[in-house]
């Protein structure tokens, strides 16, 4: 969890206030900040038809200027996009039978972990938490020492972190199936059968990730959505982060196994790709399947880092987000 050159001295489970802490820093000490537009939203996002090589792109920009009270709008455009707008902010429960009845019947006792702040809400409640991925097992830890014990983990599976058996203070439970708010004031059904009633919980959060998100994106502009939501991937992308039908817009941060490091490698192809400092150029399309990139890769592709294209990017706007709000980046492909 950190850049190649700035090692992370901290364990797998970090407070919040230590990454946030460590990416400030870093960006301090490559003086990055004359680059930055903060608190600034991105609108819009739209394909702009040009005589050059590649088409070019307008983003449509809001700040609130707090002196006269008043959001200013206007528009830059730019030879090319990286977006990078983190994908953490808008919550993910999945469906299932009787929640929304559920959470109308009883408000307020089913949360996410994106509102997760302070175990010490939860002293002597009785909870139940959803999910055993890093959100989920952090969560029910810190939880369980404060919470009324046992607190309950429903899993679909058993997760890396976790033993043969439960920790003192925990228990595990297999998937909800259902939940049926007229029974027993509350009561939630597991796939084993098993079940709780409002004596057993008294909150249920939700640890089950985070649905990408681009708001800006102009589809109808553009020719189609960038997000395929039905089959949860980027829509003609090509490995998590280049798109073929638009050789000068670029995606960081989709791939969230080394986080960091994955999102510098990421940054790294793609300037090389748009500094046209590179031999092999992209497959000319991201539907080609497995056959086209191996044998790309044959022909002497030895990854995304070695990846270029024709032309030179000259101005490049970068999007992205920390804690909800959007700044753009600005820099040059190089």
């Amino acid at each position: 969890m950190c850049f190649s050159d700035a090692r992370f001295a901290y364990g797998p489970f970090p407070p919040h206030w230590v990454p946030r802490q460590y990416l400030e820093t870093y960006f301090a000490q490559h003086r990055l900040d004359p680059l930055l537009i903060a608190n600034t939203t991105v609108e819009d996002l739209s394909r702009v038809p040009s005589d050059e090589a590649s088409d070019k792109w307008k983003l449509t920009l809001r700040k609130y200027d707090k002196l006269r009270g008043v959001d200013v709008w206007w528009e830059e455009v730019f030879d090319a996009v990286a977006i990078a707008n983190g994908h953490y902010s808008v919550p993910y429960i999945p469906p299932v039978k009787g929640l929304e009845a559920y959470v109308e019947k009883y408000p307020g006792r089913v949360v996410h972990s994106k509102y997760f702040r302070s175990a010490s809400v939860y002293r002597s409640k009785k909870v139940l938490v959803v999910g055993n991925s890093a959100s989920g097992y952090d969560i029910t830890n810190e939880v369980a020492t404060v919470a009324r014990a046992p607190v309950y983990q429903s899993r679909r599976h058993q997760g890396r972190w976790d033993g043969d058996a439960p920790p003192a203070g925990i228990a595990w439970k297999p998937v909800i199936t259902e939940y049926r708010p007229e029974k027993n004031n509350g009561q939630i059904l597991f796939a084993d059968g098993s079940c709780l009633d409002d004596d057993d919980v008294d909150t249920v959060i939700y640890c089950t990730g985070y649905r990408p998100s681009f708001p800006f994106w102009n589809a109808a502009t553009n020719g189609h959505e960038l997000y395929d939501y039905d089959n949860n991937k980027l829509a003609g992308n090509y490995w998590h982060t280049f798109f073929p039908d638009y050789p000068n817009l670029a995606v960081v941060g989709m791939p969230r196994t080394l986080t960091f490091r994955s999102f510098e490698y990421q940054a790294v192809a793609i300037a090389r790709l748009w500094a046209g400092r590179a031999s092999t150029p992209l497959p000319p399309s991201a539907s080609s399947g497995g056959g086209r990139r191996n044998a790309w890769k044959r022909c002497g592709g030895a990854g995304p880092g070695s990846m270029t294209s024709g032309g030179r990017a000259s101005t490049a706007a970068t999007c992205w987000s920390t804690s909800g709000s959007c700044s753009t980046l600005r820099g040059s492909g190089r």
